[in-house]
């Protein structure tokens, strides 16, 4: 095979768009992160553990709201689809804002509706907003 032949596969990949890239690096590593930190009790399919762990459904929180309680934790009783857990979420200090932004990017495009990435001014602010 030529250089010739090769090259213009080489260019269409190389053309892929920015923002993809991002989204599936956010994406890719968001999935190790979570299975990693929160699948243990959320499960890896998201839907939670019987009636002990909630499931995560992104589109009955905010992004600022997910943020907060992945880095903070989360204690006393909530409700999800019309049913009640009382079992307290650890934070997770250990995460960093960019963990924070793959995991969310991970959930919100696994189960949301999401097609793009979770930027990391947006956690970062949102970190910084929900301290006060």
């Amino acid at each position: 095979m030529t250089l010739s032949g090769i090259l213009p596969g080489c260019i269409l990949l190389s053309c892929q768009d920015p923002e993809q890239i991002k989204r599936d690096q956010y994406f890719t590593e968001g999935n190790q992160l979570y299975l990693t930190h929160c699948a243990n009790c959320h499960q890896p399919d998201g839907k939670g553990l019987a009636d002990l762990y909630p499931p995560v459904i992104p589109s009955e929180v905010s992004k600022e709201r997910f943020f907060c309680v992945v880095k903070n934790g989360l204690s006393g009783e909530i409700e999800v689809n019309g049913k009640k857990y009382n079992r307290s979420m650890p934070a997770n200090p250990k995460l960093t804002d960019l963990d924070i932004a793959a995991i969310a990017t991970y959930v919100y495009n696994a189960w949301g509706e999401d097609s793009t990435y979770v930027r990391l001014d947006r956690v970062r602010e949102s970190l910084t907003e929900c301290g006060k």
